[in-house]
C-alpha cells in the first residue's frame, strides 16, 4: 500500500516537472518575442508642442531653435506637466520677446509710397518758371533795369539788377510809404498841418511854393512829393515825424526799407538829395514799388495826376510816360548827376500790370523811350503767356477720341 501510493506520488512528481519545465519554456519565449514586438512597435518620443499662446508666441519668435525631446512620463506626471507648460513663466516671455531675432519669413515690404508735393511744388510743376530776359533779348540805353509783372510776380526782364546807383528823388517814393502808413494807422489825416520850417523852407532842388512858419495840409505835401517831386515838402514831414530832428525819419525810412527786403539800399535824407552812400539797385527799388502799391492801391490817384497847383504855382509832372504811353498811371522820376535819369513806372492793361525800373539813362528823353521800350516787351510777354494758357487750356478740355 505504501509502495503503491509512493509511486503514485511519484508519478504525479514526474508529470508535474515535465509540465512545469514546457510551461516555462513556453512563456520565457514568448516573453522573449513579446519584448521584440513592443520594441519595434515602440514610436519615436514625440517632441513637446506648444499649447498655450504664449508659448506660440515664443516659438514663432525663435524659428531657428530645434525642440527638445523629453523623456516619457506617466500619464499623472503628463497631465501635471501639461499644466506647467500652458503658461511660461513671464520672465521667459521677456527674455524671448527682447532677445527675438528678426523673421526670416516676414511679410515683404510694402512699395514705398511717395510724399504728396506741397501747394508750392504743384505750382511748380504746373507752371515752370520764368526765365528773366536779358540784355540779348532787349538791349537797353541804361546802367541798370528791372521789369516785373506785379500781377504774377514773374521778372521779365533784368540788366544789372543788383548795380548800387543813387536812386535820387526815387527815394520819396520810401518817404511816401512812412507817411500813408501813418495814414492808414490813423495817427494822421490828410488834413494834419504840417509845420514849416525855414530849413525846409531854403532846401533846394525841384520845390514846390512854401512858406515860412505856415502850416501846410499833409494831403498838400503829398501831392507836392508825388507830383512836384517837392524837396522842401520832404524836409517838413521828415522834421514834423522826427519832432525836430529829419535824421529820426530816415532812421525810420531804412527799419522800412530792411523790412520790404531792400537788402542793397541805405538812405541818408528824405528827398533823394546828393548824399555820400545813399544807394540804392533797380531789384530793391521794384521791391520798393510793388509793396508801395500793393499796400497803398489808392496812390495812383494821386501819382497819376500830369499837374499840381499849390500857391498859384503850376508844375507839371516829370514823369512824361503819364501822356504818351497808354496805361502808365504812376510811378516817380528822378535825377542827380552822379547817377543819371531814373524812374520807376507802372502801366496796366487789362488784368496785368507791370512795374519797370529804369536806372542811369542819359536824359529825359532817352528815359522815357527805354522805359517805353521796356513796358512793350512785358506786354508782349504776358500776352504769350496768356495765349499759351489758353490753348492749354483748351486741349485740356477736349473730349479724347
Amino acid at each position: 500500500m505504501t509502495k503503491r501510493y509512493a509511486a503514485k506520488f511519484l508519478f504525479v512528481l514526474v508529470i508535474y516537472a515535465l509540465i512545469s519545465g514546457l510551461a516555462g519554456i513556453g512563456f520565457s519565449a514568448f516573453a522573449s518575442s513579446g519584448t521584440h514586438v513592443f520594441r519595434g512597435a515602440v514610436a519615436p518620443k514625440p517632441k513637446i508642442q506648444a499649447v498655450a499662446a504664449d508659448s506660440q508666441i515664443a516659438d514663432r519668435a525663435e524659428p531657428d531653435t530645434p525642440a527638445q525631446s523629453v523623456p516619457a512620463a506617466s500619464p499623472a506626471k503628463a497631465a501635471a506637466s501639461k499644466k506647467k507648460t500652458t503658461t511660461p513663466a513671464p520672465d521667459v516671455v521677456k527674455k524671448t520677446a527682447k532677445t527675438a531675432p528678426k523673421q526670416t519669413d516676414a511679410a515683404p515690404k510694402a512699395p514705398a509710397v511717395k510724399a504728396k508735393k506741397s501747394a508750392v511744388d504743384k505750382t511748380k510743376s504746373a507752371k515752370p518758371a520764368v526765365k528773366p530776359g536779358t540784355s540779348k533779348d532787349l538791349l537797353l540805353n541804361a546802367q541798370a533795369a528791372l521789369l516785373i509783372n506785379m500781377s504774377t510776380g514773374d521778372v521779365y526782364y533784368e540788366h544789372n539788377p543788383d548795380k548800387t546807383i543813387a536812386p535820387a528823388s526815387i527815394t520819396k517814393l520810401l518817404t511816401l510809404y512812412i507817411i500813408r502808413e501813418a495814414l492808414a494807422q490813423g495817427r494822421l489825416s490828410q488834413a494834419t498841418p504840417i509845420p514849416v520850417s525855414a530849413e525846409a523852407v531854403k532846401t533846394g532842388g525841384s520845390r514846390m511854393r512854401l512858406k515860412r512858419n505856415e502850416k501846410v495840409p499833409l494831403g498838400e505835401l503829398i501831392k507836392g512829393i508825388s507830383v512836384v517831386s517837392a524837396n522842401n515838402a520832404c524836409v517838413a514831414v521828415a522834421e514834423y515825424f522826427g519832432k525836430g530832428d529829419p535824421s529820426k525819419f530816415v532812421a525810420q525810412m531804412n527799419e522800412k526799407a530792411k523790412k520790404i527786403g531792400m537788402v542793397n539800399s541805405r538812405f541818408k535824407n528824405p528827398n533823394g538829395l546828393p548824399a555820400s552812400g545813399q544807394l540804392s539797385t533797380a531789384r530793391d527799388i521794384a521791391k520798393l514799388s510793388v509793396a508801395y502799391l500793393r499796400t497803398f492801391p489808392e496812390s495812383l490817384k494821386v501819382h497819376s495826376m500830369t499837374s499840381h497847383t499849390f500857391h498859384g504855382a503850376t508844375h507839371r509832372n516829370a514823369n512824361t510816360l503819364l501822356r504818351t504811353y497808354k496805361g502808365v498811371d504812376g510811378l516817380k522820376t528822378g535825377f542827380v548827376c552822379d547817377a543819371g535819369y531814373n524812374i520807376t513806372a507802372t502801366a496796366k492793361r487789362g488784368k496785368t500790370r507791370l512795374v519797370a525800373v529804369v536806372l542811369g539813362a542819359q536824359n529825359s528823353a532817352v528815359r522815357q523811350r527805354e522805359t517805353a521800350r521796356l513796358l512793350d516787351y512785358g506786354f508782349r510777354r504776358a500776352a504769350d503767356e496768356e495765349k499759351l494758357a489758353n490753348k492749354t487750356s483748351a486741349a485740356a478740355k477736349k473730349p479724347k477720341a
